[in-house]
């Protein structure tokens, strides 16, 4: 029905009803439609509170997360307050104009947080390297650099040794982001991320391809294109045409990180003949730039928390002599950042085909100490002439060396050898120094027995235990789980895009050089090459604990292995997209008004939580307390009395009372709705023992997040106690919503003759402390639910538990245990990270259910205190 009609259904009805001409059926009509109407926003705010948990989990738990999430978040956030307000107007019209107009005002204000404007550089579009290079005109003069901290380093080695450093030009961060903006390719880009629902493995090679060709086919702004063409005409100038390549090296990195040595992600593109066409280079130039479009690329930047306009883009164009290979160099071991000897890797192509594992590779080991005397010089078993010969090696290794001396700390570099035996650098940066060391456990001998796998070599050190996922090809790894265990046969680069999916990887082979490698050592992956059977050992889904410092891998979760921290770098707090997300939060999740001030309403309200929460009051005010209009409902609403009056109101739907009272209260006695009182008997089953006591931490974190919202009071919860529970109910069915402190319960079943349409769900959300212990207590719910054959589902704070065709006699019992579960998950949010405590509560509660479920009474267990509180 339009509003407009309700409304005037609405009016007709009351100058009836004030006449005393309003009939019956236009009364239960009435009622009808006003319960619907409450009953969607039920739906509205429920699904308000999950989402407002599911951001609260993102801020400080669920890492990473990409902008596109963010969005999501808030756009789901804005569509169910819409929803409150919404409803709300069909049951109490007055406040919702002013909530309106609040609502429009907040939606802008987050839209501006969370759709970051366009980056706008100022700078060359284009820029030579050279002997003339400005490097003041590189760094640029606005906010951000033009271009990236390798770039930059690599002009200040040219001034020493302008014959070590290939001529080129660079497209600076503004010319990159200038293609990136032109005929609004970036916004397509979000909105085809947006439109995938993000990043999972199951899309992330098809939407990758798709941005991938869309950059392709996007063409270049004209202005660029003659600053590109005119730098290639200054090098074709300065270099003989005949004999030369152009080697193309893209590069992401945080733009903000000014000056820093953060190891960013290079994106390596083709190489052309310095004399091909300019459409053909230019080409080049666009494919190079859709590689920032590869997955590894997408799923580098959400684990950095980078928004995808705000990420610094720019690509080298080297000049280098046709027929020149190369490799990589290790200063020291990138795994003890202060080793005694060079690592250097070689194959016959150019170091990105070593730097993806496209080639194989001579790998070297050198002393540090001249004369840089080999260690050893390995060569793959098919190959057929070596890459890498001795002499070379010492001279790669002592170039290493002096970059180090330059740089004052350890160094990796891609160099490349010319036909003519010159020595070229490509890239120059401090290796990034492992995740900081922690006192591994030693192996118990009880353990020893569980052994699986030894060997390898360690490429990252650390220890993790999680789910094996074996993967041959990327179609294994489309539904790779979060936290799992990666093995594959080699270190081929594709691997890299589950990178922040990956509690840890094995390989049975791969070089510690290798760009996989190095992303897993940057975000503090434990990692083991070279394990040999690893494939065929180790099976989908079995539970392994990696130990790759010692290279080992032991069966099922040994927690005795493990360290007391938790594995991995993360990037999130403090990068752009974490910003972003806190910024919207602030308008979001704090309660800014006071329910019982005289300053609650609608036109004060700050932040979405504030008009959810006042449509919240206005809503059930509407429904239970309607002032004149309640005559409408007189026999409907009442306030339950057991022996003593109860803070619970019951909502007859149809003929779920016995008898109707003629007064505002209804006793127990008079309820015949069957799954209400076999829920109420388990809410009385067992007196609530109160609070537990809370030790330093669980009361620390209250009043931690009493700090962060000033409304969440330990000292005041009494306002909460005070609020209407309810129960709607007729004789077949119940759906209870009620607020115990600052947990949320709902449960609803149908329980009757038909056994098949018989059902039961239970919902639990909230607490008052920390969500690292909300979520602990619904696991800990969920765990006891299950025994009794619910399905429960954990989402963050929030438990669904639901079961399906039970008969008549046994859904009583399992209502009671869901009413027992209703009072007794009370505050144990507070105690859930002391295990003695949550181990005791667990035996007792257990205890209880099973004796509820065999129908036998609970007065003579013992409670433990001497306090009992009954159900409020």
């Amino acid at each position: 029905m339009p509003l407009s009609r309700l409304f005037g259904f609405f009016s007709r009805s009351a100058k009836r009803a004030v006449s005393g001409t309003a009939s019956d059926s236009e009364a239960e009509h009435y009622f009808a439609l006003r319960h619907h109407s409450f009953k969607l926003f039920l739906t509205a705010w429920n699904t308000f509170q999950e989402t407002m948990t599911a951001l609260e989990y993102t801020l400080c738990c669920d890492h990473p997360f990409g902008l596109y999430r963010v969005r999501a978040l808030c756009t789901s956030m804005a569509t169910q307050v819409f929803q409150c307000v919404k409803q709300l107007e069909r049951l109490d019209p007055g406040p919702c104009e002013a909530l309106y107009a609040r609502f429009g005002e907040l939606q802008k204000m987050v839209a501006d947080d969370v759709y970051e404007p366009e980056l706008c550089l100022l700078g060359p579009l284009v820029l030579p390297l050279d002997e003339d290079t400005d490097i003041e005109a590189l760094s640029g003069q606005g906010e951000f650099p033009l271009v990236d901290p390798v770039t930059l380093r690599l002009e200040e080695v040219r001034r020493c040794h302008p014959h070590l450093v290939p001529k080129g030009f660079v497209i600076t961060m503004a010319g990159c982001q200038h293609f990136l903006q032109s005929g609004d390719l970036q916004s397509e880009i979000n909105r085809r991320i947006q439109a995938a629902g993000g990043l999972a493995p199951k899309h992330l090679a098809k939407l990758s391809r798709s941005l991938g060709q869309l950059v392709e086919d996007t063409p270049l702004p004209l202005d660029l294109i003659q600053d590109i063409c005119s730098a290639l005409a200054r090098l074709r100038a300065s270099c003989p045409q005949e004999g030369m390549r152009l080697v193309l090296r893209g590069r992401l990195w945080p733009p903000e990180a000014r000056g820093s040595d953060d190891p960013g992600l290079i994106l390596w593109g083709p190489s052309v003949p310095l004399n091909a066409p300019d459409e053909e280079i230019l080409h080049a130039v666009q494919i190079t730039l859709a590689r920032k479009q590869r997955a590894q690329a997408l799923v580098y930047r959400r684990a950095r928390g980078l928004t995808e306009a705000g990420t610094g883009v720019c690509i080298s164009c080297m000049a280098v002599e046709d027929g020149a290979w190369g490799g990589l160099a290790h200063s020291c071991s990138p795994v003890r950042a202060h080793g005694e000897q060079v690592h250097i890797y070689a194959s016959h192509g150019l170091p990105q085909e070593l730097d993806y594992s496209v080639l194989p590779a001579d790998h070297a080991t050198v002393d540090r100490r001249p004369p840089y005397e080999i260690i050893s010089l390995t060569s793959p078993d098919n190959a057929v002439r070596p890459a890498l010969d001795a002499d070379t090696a010492k001279d790669i290794a002592a170039l290493a060396l002096e970059m180090e001396a330059y740089l004052n700390c350890p160094v990796s570099i891609s160099w490349v050898r010319t036909p003519q035996d010159e020595l070229r650098l490509l890239l120059v940066r401090p290796i990034p120094l492992p995740v900081d060391a922690v006192d591994m456990p030693p192996v118990l001998p009880e353990v020893r027995a569980s052994l699986r796998l030894s060997g390898g070599y360690t490429v990252s050190p650390g220890r993790v235990a999680g789910t094996v996922c074996v993967a041959r090809r990327w179609e294994d790894a489309r539904r790779f789980p979060s936290g799992g265990i990666l093995v594959v046969p080699d270190d081929n680069y594709r691997w890299g895009a589950l990178m922040d999916r990956a509690a840890g990887i094995i390989a049975e082979e791969g070089l510690a050089g290798s760009r996989l490698a190095s992303l897993a050592r940057e975000f503090g992956k434990p990692v083991i090459f070279g394990l040999a059977g690893a494939m065929d050992t180790l099976k989908n889904g079995q539970r392994i604990t990696l130990c790759s410092d010692i290279c080992q891998v032991y069966v099922d979760r040994q927690e005795s292995l493990l360290p007391n921290v938790p594995p991995g770098r993360d990037y999130m707090p403090g990068s752009p997209v974490y910003r972003i997300l806190q910024k919207a939060s602030a308008r979001i999740l704090p309660l800014t008004m006071d329910v019982d001030s005289p300053e609650f309403k609608a036109a004060n309200c700050q932040t979405y939580h504030d008009i959810a929460r006042y449509c919240h009051e206005r809503a059930v005010s509407a429904m239970f307390s309607l002032g004149a209009e309640k005559k409408y409902a007189p026999q409907r609403v009442k306030q339950l009395r057991d022996k003593v009056l109860k803070q619970f109101w019951v909502v007859n739907l149809s003929d779920g009372f016995l008898t109707v009272p003629s007064g505002p209260v209804i006793d127990i006695e008079q309820i015949a709705s069957v799954p209400m009182r076999a829920l109420w008997h388990g809410m009385n089953a067992y007196p609530w023992q109160g609070p537990p006591p809370v030790d330093g931490k669980g009361f620390l974190s209250v009043l931690f997040e009493a700090t962060a919202n000033p409304n969440l009071d330990p000292a005041a919860q009494t306002a909460y106690f005070s609020e209407k529970n309810y129960f709607m109910i007729s004789r077949d069915y119940c759906s209870l919503h009620s607020r115990f402190g600052f947990h949320f319960v709902s449960v609803e079943a149908r329980l009757g003759d038909r056994t098949p349409e018989n059902y039961l769900t239970f919902h639990l959300r909230g607490g008052a402390a920390n969500i690292e212990r909300r979520i602990l207590r619904v696991r800990f719910v969920a765990e006891i639910l299950w025994e009794f054959g619910f399905a429960p589902m954990v989402r963050n704070d929030a438990v669904s538990a639901t079961l399906k065709g039970m008969d008549r006699e046994e859904g009583e019992l399992l209502l009671a245990i869901a009413g027992y579960m209703t009072i007794h998950t009370r505050q144990l949010d507070m105690i859930m990270q002391d295990a003695a405590q949550v181990a005791a509560r667990r035996e007792e509660m257990l205890n209880h259910c099973r004796m509820l479920f065999r129908g036998e009474s609970l007065s003579q267990a013992t409670t433990g205190v001497e306090e009992k509180q009954p159900c409020p």
